[in-house]
């Protein structure tokens, strides 16, 4: 490269690297500082103390008594409606000047002219560097903007035009400004919540940090729930105000108020009392705190929900261990008779002891069954205390949970849990728990979840868990009687015949995975005095099951039992029907 070209290349890079410079100069955020220089005031607006506002809506005087905590002073005492002040003082700080009249003397007749002689608003806004005035008056000619006077600390008057907004924002009413939340709280800092309507009596308390209800019922509260409703409460918004002063109570049915909510802190105790029905329009209920003289109006639904308080924190889990793994043992008394399940020592392994003798229990069918009880909950409380009317002064059935929980640095506690069962009504069945008064309506499914007899907690397989493969049948019934046999090489054929039978590969199949619809208990001769088929499993190592079935019942069910087993079962219609089946015959066909 020649020097001449060099020196003309970089002639252009300085060039480049000045106007870059010159750029970046102007751009200090340029538009973020343009913005800034045409705010009304560069004062700390937002961290604002005190206001002082008239306007067409009235005169309000605000002031802050605690951090982000605005409360009205003028016309009345109250809170302050936050979003509203924070919007006020917004509007303030960030408002931009549209057009700035000159410095110095301001002619009487020119504010006049603009309405600032007698201006429309007033603010008088306490910051931390003075007190900020600003006065509106008319709106310009061209649409969007406003006439402004401001006066201001160690900065001169200012006369401009700026966005309509910020009178927008000053016209409020007194609804407007006034804090309509009627029980503003800190939901974490109640201990106490207490409902009177009448004879009815609602108390829930927090110790320790546990929720509790203590009328109507000694019950434990879902803690959820508990946040629920104080959440609800804390966000009750006034729909109107209809006095300030209080006046003749007995109108608005609060001098005897039928309904009242308490809320108690380590701090404070809120009052709110619910009065009679507003006559022009019945979805409002007149209401007042009790420390203050306003009366409102909220929303009636909101408050009959309220009203569901004891029912709606109720904790509604029936047992309240964390995990099935954590129960040792369950009871069983009445129908069925007086029995126990209970779990092998560091084992998943269950046993069903009945009348002194042990049973391996079927530990799968446990599992699922504890399982879902630790999901169940109550559809409903129910208020009788009454136990006969719900029949549980003579329970049909009470299940007894007992398990563990794991506290402090490896120890345990034992628990226990008592569910009683009453009577039924449609597909609900009426319960108590043993230790908390008053009952509950549960699903009729939990019911029918406990079997009606013991032995239905025990593998339900036909035939024995140690048979192993089936290597042959002997089928008869109907008069009919074939035998069927698994050769060396799997096939399977009929005695005496060449031909493969291989559909008897699948009736073999079905039959050592077969498992009754439940067991019955002993076998009873008449059950089995006529019988719909026989057949005769034969196993490996000479074993042999001979399976007997009975008539089908009424309900279809059929009895059924293995010669020499301990208990008989019943098979479903279907079942009994595929046993029926000649096992040459393909499945498809069966009925």
């Amino acid at each position: 490269m020649s020097a001449r070209s060099f020196l003309i290349s970089l002639g252009l890079v300085l060039v480049l690297l000045i106007t870059l410079s010159v750029l970046q100069r102007k751009e200090p955020g340029t538009e973020r500082g343009a913005r800034e220089s045409r705010r009304m005031t560069d004062l700390p607006v937002r961290e604002a103390e005190r206001i002082e506002l008239t306007g067409p809506k009235g005169s309000f005087s605000f002031r802050k008594k605690a951090e982000k905590e605005w409360f009205l002073e003028k016309p009345i005492q109250g809170g302050a409606d936050a979003n509203s002040v924070g919007q006020l003082l917004s509007e303030i700080q960030f408002v931009e000047t549209l057009q700035k009249m000159p410095e110095g003397k301001k002619e009487e007749a020119l504010l006049q002219s603009f309405g600032l002689g007698q201006p429309t608003r007033t603010a008088r806004v306490g910051t931390k560097e003075g007190e900020l005035q600003i006065e509106t008056g008319r709106e310009t000619p061209i649409a969007g903007g406003i006439y402004v006077r401001v006066r201001q600390p160690s900065r001169p008057e200012l006369i401009a035009v700026v966005q309509k907004q910020l009178a927008e924002s000053m016209d409020r009413d007194l609804t407007g400004w006034r804090e309509k939340r009627v029980l503003p709280l800190a939901v974490s800092e109640v201990e106490e919540i207490l409902l009177h309507q009448g004879a009815l009596e609602v108390e829930v308390r927090k110790k320790d940090g546990d929720w509790s209800i203590h009328k109507p019922v000694d019950a434990p509260a879902d803690p959820v729930a508990v946040g629920t409703v104080l959440g609800e409460m804390s966000t009750l918004k006034a729909a109107s105000f209809v006095s300030d002063t209080g006046g003749d109570l007995a109108l608005y049915g609060l001098n005897a108020p039928g309904l009242v909510f308490e809320l108690r802190t380590k701090a404070t105790n809120r009052i709110l009392q619910i009065g009679q029905v507003n006559p022009q329009d019945t979805q409002q209920v007149f209401a007042r705190v009790s420390d203050q003289p306003s009366v409102f109006l909220l929303s009636r639904s909101a408050i009959d929900a309220l009203v569901k308080m004891a029912d709606r924190v109720r904790d509604k889990r029936l047992v309240t261990f964390s995990s099935p793994a954590q129960v040792q043992a369950v009871d069983f008394a009445g129908r069925g008779g007086e029995y126990r399940l209970e779990r092998g020592q560091g084992t998943n392994r269950w046993t069903l002891r009945v009348g002194g003798k042990e049973r391996v229990a079927d530990e799968l069918r446990v599992g699922a069954w504890l399982e879902y009880w630790q999901e169940a909950r109550a559809s409903r409380f129910l208020s009788t205390e009454d136990p006969a009317r719900m029949g549980l002064n003579k329970p049909r059935q009470t299940v007894t949970f007992s398990w563990s929980n794991t506290v402090g640095s490896g120890g345990s506690t034992n628990r226990v849990e008592t569910l009683k069962f009453g009577d039924d009504a449609k597909e609900e069945v009426f319960a108590q728990l043993a230790a908390i008064s008053g009952g509950m309506a549960l699903p009729m499914a939990l019911w029918r979840s406990i079997p009606e007899s013991p032995w239905n907690w025990l593998r339900q397989d036909l035939l024995p868990a140690d048979f192993g493969p089936v290597t042959g049948l002997i089928w008869a019934s109907g008069g009919l009687r074939h035998e069927y046999l698994a050769g060396a090489d799997g096939r399977w054929r009929a005695k005496g015949a060449g031909a493969d039978v291989p559909e008897a590969a699948g009736y073999a199949a079905r039959l050592a995975h077969l498992e009754v619809s439940r067991w019955t208990g002993e076998p009873r001769k008449g059950d089995f005095s006529k019988t719909d088929v026989e057949i005769v499993v034969l196993g490996e190592k000479g074993k042999r099951a001979r399976i007997v079935v009975g008539r089908s019942m009424v309900d279809g069910f059929a009895p059924v039992h293995v010669e020499g087993a301990e208990f008989a079962g019943l098979l479903s219609q279907n079942q009994v029907g595929q046993l029926k089946q000649d096992p040459r015959l393909p499945i498809s066909t069966q009925r």
